[in-house]
């Protein structure tokens, strides 16, 4: 399939299933029964199981990361033409106070070696980024 015909189904099909009120109270269901503590043993699971298949998906990483840059992109313009901010600070606020802190500050310091070491690159790419938008 295309990529053109491959995101016209994907928004497509959300679109339609976004319609039967039976799908959306599906969604909600699953969230409900998210178990945090399931994605150690996920990654654990993906990493060392078979390591040819967990290194065949990273290969796919640029396009994954592709598709979350741009969603995240379209929903930042959305959500900063349509929410006011003091509306999304109070959403904000009360996510934090569901939020594992105790784990976000040790995935925090875990991640600080990579963000060192990665940080000059991911911040040329954006600063290269940010030259072509002022050509």
């Amino acid at each position: 399939m295309s990529e053109e015909k491959s995101r016209f189904a994907a928004g497509s099909i959300l679109s339609e299933l976004l319609k039967k009120p039976g799908f959306k109270d599906d969604v909600r269901d699953a969230l409900k029964s998210i178990d945090p503590d399931a994605g150690r043993e996920l990654v654990r699971t993906f990493l060392w199981q078979d390591l040819e298949f967990s290194l065949g998906l990273m290969g796919g990483l640029p396009a994954i990361a592709n598709t979350f840059i741009r969603a995240i992109d379209e929903l930042l313009i959305e959500i900063n033409e349509k929410y006011p901010m003091e509306l999304l600070k109070g959403f904000a606020d009360s996510l934090i106070k569901d939020t594992d802190t105790e784990s976000l500050g040790r995935a925090l310091r875990n991640a600080r070696p990579y963000i060192d070491a990665l940080g000059p690159i991911f911040k040329k790419a954006w600063q290269d980024a940010r030259d072509g938008e002022r050509t």
